[in-house]
């Protein structure tokens, strides 16, 4: 039966003594046990910094939270730039107030706050993203799945890998410094953000040789228990590869499948043959990679991203000035033109240049050209972007294509 939604009376940030009102909406909202999901809650690394927004109606005489989000602060790899962002998680409403539009009003006035923050842009993972997308998001990046049985993975010898203590902290941290150029949408790994990673994922098991670690990996569990997720391999030695398969490979009793997620390349590298018995039918599948849609993206203040994203760069070659306009329905104050022009030798982001010419585009295309998901060629040719031909080779210098992940260890 369809009922009148009741119109909200106040959204904002809750206040510290709201803070198990929140919990509970969340654990409601996502089926969660309210008993094990308090010790996350208040644990969690990011719990002082989380920006937690609610929505409240008047039910009943009274003021009741319906839907929750939380808005939480990281930097994200954009080439070469960390650039400062808000990751958007735990979108949820009561489920007996759902399809009246309180997600989209909350999301609609948190878009707002942080774009006053000065903010250049807001990602997250989405279960829906259609949703998203009608709100000015975008699907940037893809991710490459496969999942295994145990017994197709080769069974090398496992024995120098063992299951991490706090001691190899350090030694995690300078492998992964030392083996991992962080590609466009992974996530900056400062302090707090490594003890979100060791705090969040307790099975961690490292390839040590003779007291050196080369390798480790961290996991989690799927489907009940049944599939063993790999949040991140990392081996800088082929020998640390191969243990950490074998080790893999070892779990066949104990769980049905073993997944990997990760860049179809990265994928690739771990040499997985899928190879368990000869095989009898040429047209059955030894294993399956699914590519899927990954993150998705929303700029929120354009002149801050554009800085963070260009500000100081050596001027390209065939360089000409120009303006970059969003025209955004949600953000209309965003919608001045943003000059890109040079000042000795180097590319600065100013108020409109006047002689200039001006390039438009709707925040989706912006968040697709800030992290390189498509080229700008592509990006024309598939009419996302409609540019005078002559500045086609001045934006693909600025905006080169760049294959951007969010890997399983960076989801928040």
């Amino acid at each position: 039966m369809w009922r009148r939604r009741a119109e909200p009376v106040e959204i904002r940030l809750t206040t510290p003594d709201e803070s198990e009102w929140f919990l509970r909406v969340l654990c409601a909202g996502f089926n969660l046990d309210l008993s094990t999901a308090r010790r996350f809650f208040y644990d969690d690394p990011y719990y002082e910094v989380n920006q937690r927004w609610g929505l409240w109606i008047e039910e009943r005489g009274g003021r009741m939270l319906v839907s929750v989000l939380t808005a939480i602060p990281l930097r994200i790899w954009l080439g070469e730039r960390a650039v400062p962002c808000f990751g958007i998680a735990g979108v949820t409403t009561l489920p007996e107030y759902r399809r009246r539009g309180y997600a989209s009003e909350l999301l609609r006035v948190v878009v707002r706050a942080l774009y006053a923050e000065g903010a250049p842009l807001a990602i997250l993972q989405a279960f829906n993203h259609e949703f998203y997308r009608k709100l000015g998001w975008e699907t940037v990046s893809v991710i490459a799945q496969a999942r295994l049985e145990p017994k197709q993975l080769p069974r090398y010898d496992s024995t120098v890998v063992r299951r991490a203590t706090p001691a190899d902290a350090t030694a995690v941290q300078a492998l992964y410094a030392q083996t991992v150029v962080p590609r466009a949408g992974s996530l900056v790994r400062d302090e707090r953000r490594w003890r979100y990673l060791f705090w969040n994922l307790p099975n961690l098991w490292v390839c040590d040789y003779e007291g050196q670690i080369e390798g480790y990996l961290f996991y989690d569990f799927l489907d009940s228990g049944w599939t063993l997720r790999v949040r991140e391999l990392t081996a800088r030695t082929e020998r640390a590869r191969r243990a950490l398969l074998g080790w893999l490979a070892t779990n066949e009793e104990s769980v049905r499948h073993v997944e990997f997620q990760m860049p179809l390349e990265m994928l690739a590298s771990l040499q997985l043959a899928g190879w368990s018995a000869p095989p009898t039918d040429p047209t059955q599948p030894m294993y399956t990679v699914q590519i899927v849609p990954n993150m998705m993206a929303r700029p929120l203040h354009s002149e801050a991203l554009l800085r963070h994203l260009l500000k100081g760069l050596p001027v390209p070659e065939g360089f000409q000035p120009f303006n970059l306009r969003v025209r955004d329905p949600l953000l209309t104050e965003n919608g001045e033109p943003v000059g890109i022009g040079e000042e000795g030798g180097t590319l600065c982001v100013r108020a409109e240049l006047p002689t200039a010419p001006t390039l438009t585009l709707s925040p989706m295309t912006l968040a697709l050209l800030a992290f390189g998901t498509l080229s700008v060629p592509d990006l024309h040719a598939r009419r996302l972007l409609n540019a005078p031909a002559e500045l086609l080779p001045v934006l693909d210098r600025l905006f080169p294509a760049r294959a951007p992940c969010l890997a399983p260890i960076d989801f928040f």
